[in-house]
This record gives structure tokens, sequence and C-alpha cells, in this order.
């Protein structure tokens, strides 16, 4: 059993400058990393941040609080410890310790993997099939926590499949390691949005402080913290986060009710030009709520931030999960609350948005 220390928050970086500058951006080279650096990762990707209702509260958001992810580390090259299988372990906020399952060596490019093991009986036994999505949607959430907390260390990182003969049900992989080449800059368009405020804290902070908010103050969110949530994650040609086999699927939609400078109304964001194009006018929080089952806080939201995919498969509800990650961090940072929503009637969410593609997720936002 190897001991961690305690996470901390210490980094510097932003949400904002992560997301510009993201981990996928490099090439893996070879070389070791230290041990803190590898504690940090996989603390951002599930961590302990909290206790409540006699459990832990993780990096990764869940849904009900199911858990059914079980993170492990492939250890090549990591300063003090033996290459290796661990397993990953939060018990208490803070508090982390790696446990040996077996020694060995596996191929890939990074110093170590963070390999993502699925419970889905932890989610589907209270969900049922809807559950499936959840637990994909949160190896999206953790994995984009790793991800993020891998370009704050100034670290190399890529996104692929778990390799077979592990002894997990493993599906993703995200290979870390020091930076080599730099492949295509992400850069986002001036576009239509005003240009997004700073941060109010750091990324390692925001990862701390995250939480599902269903409670609202009922002041209007200001077009510049949109555009900080949507272009943050979203904007450009590339994304915050990697194409997942050489392709986006998610598409991004906003139903606007209390935004100022922004009619209440359906908005399309559109990455390429950075900007929001309205499908229709008119307040329909209370609709799409009533499609989300009657969650009062999607009606009482100024704005909710809608996630669909033209096309229904697995991997888009992974994308899904790694958006929704970073409109948590990015709302967080910005001062204000969201929580992810999966429950809803998707042929009813449709009709609101009025488009024809399968809805992933919803996220209401607001004052806090």
């Amino acid at each position: 059993m190897v001991e961690l220390a305690p996470f901390k928050p210490a980094l510097k970086a932003g949400f904002d400058e992560v997301a510009l500058d993201p981990a996928y951006a490099y090439a893996v080279a070879g070389g070791p990393v230290s041990l803190d650096q590898l504690a940090r990762v996989l603390f951002a990707a599930q961590g302990c941040t909290a206790r409540a209702w006699g459990r832990c509260l993780r990096a990764a958001p869940s849904a009900g609080a199911t858990y059914p992810l079980q993170a492990y580390a492939i250890v090549r090259d990591v300063e003090g410890l033996e290459p290796g299988f661990y397993r990953y372990v939060s018990p208490a906020p803070f508090s982390h310790r790696l446990e040996l399952v077996s020694t060995g060596t596996w191929e890939g490019s990074g110093a170590f993997a963070v390999v993502l093991a699925e419970v889905p009986e932890r989610t589907t036994s209270v969900y049922g099939e809807r559950g499936y999505m959840y637990v994909r949607e949160e190896v999206g959430h953790a994995s984009q926590g790793a991800l993020l907390e891998a370009g704050a260390l100034g670290l190399a990182a890529e996104v692929g499949e778990a390799p077979p003969g592990l002894g997990v049900r493993a599906e993703v992989k995200v290979e870390v390691g020091r930076r080599g080449a730099r492949g295509l800059a992400r850069e986002i368009p001036e576009g239509e949005l005003p240009r997004p405020p700073k941060p109010k804290m750091t990324l390692e902070e925001a990862i701390v402080a995250r939480r599902s908010v269903r409670d609202y103050s009922g002041e209007p969110v200001e077009l510049a913290e949109v555009a900080g949530l949507l272009a943050w994650t979203l904007g450009g040609r590339l994304r915050s986060y990697p194409p997942l086999r050489g392709s986006y699927r998610v598409s991004c939609y906003v139903v606007a009710r209390n935004v100022e400078g922004l009619k209440p109304g359906v908005y399309e964001y559109l990455p390429l030009s950075n900007s929001l194009e309205r499908i229709s006018a008119g307040d329909y929080a209370r609709r799409l709520a009533y499609a989300c089952l009657g969650q009062e806080w999607v009606a009482r939201a100024a704005l909710n931030v809608v996630l669909c995919a033209r096309e229904s498969s697995e991997i888009a509800e992974v994308e899904a999960g790694m958006v929704g990650q970073g409109l948590y961090l990015a709302a967080t940072s910005l001062g204000l609350g969201t929580v992810a929503v999966g429950a809803f009637y998707d042929d009813e969410v449709a009709s609101v948005l009025g488009v024809s593609e399968r809805p992933l997720y919803v996220f209401p936002v607001g004052k806090v």
C-alpha cells in the first residue's frame, strides 16, 4: 500500500487556461513523472472532496451518488513507485492511497494511465436500463477531470481504450506523460459572444468546490458568463476535450430564461463561430421542466444547457460526460451553480428544442 500526500489545491492555473491549452494537444512522450503528479490526476478523476449522507462525494459527479466507477492506475515510470497495476482508494476527504493489484508491464506511451473500471450494477439497480447511459456519462466526467488536471500540471494526455488482461471491466483509459511535440493549437473565434470574465478560483479549487446545485438566487446570469461556459468547454474546431474516435458527436443548445443581454428563447451554440443562433423565441423553461419529469430547478434556472447527439451511441454518451464535467467546473469557477439532469422524456426535450437529435444531458444554470 502506498499512502499519497493529502490533496491540497496548489496549482495556479484556472479552468480557462487549461481548457484553452488542453493536454491532448501534445504528444505523450516518454520520461518519468512524479508521484505527486500521479496522485493529483487520480484525485481529479475520483478523489473524495467531501463527505455527506454517510458517503464520500467525489470529484466526478454521479447519478444519485451511486458511484459505479473504480479508478486504477497502470504505472510505468513514476518516481519512487514500482511498475504495476494499482487500485486507487480515496476513503475520506482529500485522503488517498494506492493498493498494488499486480506487477507487470503494459504497453503505452505514458508514464502512467488512469483506467476507469465500471460496476454498472451500482447504478442500474436504481435507474434500470437508463442507468447504463449514466455510467458512460460518468466515465466521461472522470476522464475529463483527469485530462484537465494533467493539463494544469503541464503534462500531455490522451484518451483511448483500456487494454485487455487487467481483470476489470473497463472501456476507457487516459494515458498521461510528459509533453512531446504540440499538435494543432486550440483557438476560439471572437464570434458574437462577449469576452468571458476571469474565473474566481483555480481549476483545483473548482474541483474541490464543485457540487450539484439545485437552488438558485433568481438573479440574472450575464451573457459573458454564459460565453465562458460555452466557449471554454466547446468553442472552436478543437474543444476542451479530444474528439473521441476521431470526431465530435455532441451538439449544444441553450434554453434561456433570465440571461442579461439575451432574449428568452431556444438557441443553438455554434462552436466554429462561437455564437448563439436563435431557434425559437419565448420562455420555454417550464415546458422543459415538464419534459424533465417536473424537476423544478430546471424551471427556476436562469438558463439550461442541453447536450444532444445526432446519433445514438455509447461513445456520444461518454463525450456528453466530458462536456458535462467542463460545464460543472466552468460554472463553479464563475460562481454559478449547475446540476446534471439525465432523467427526462427524450422526445419531449427534443420537441422543446425543435430538433430531431437525441438529448443526452440537461444542465440548469443559475446564480448561487
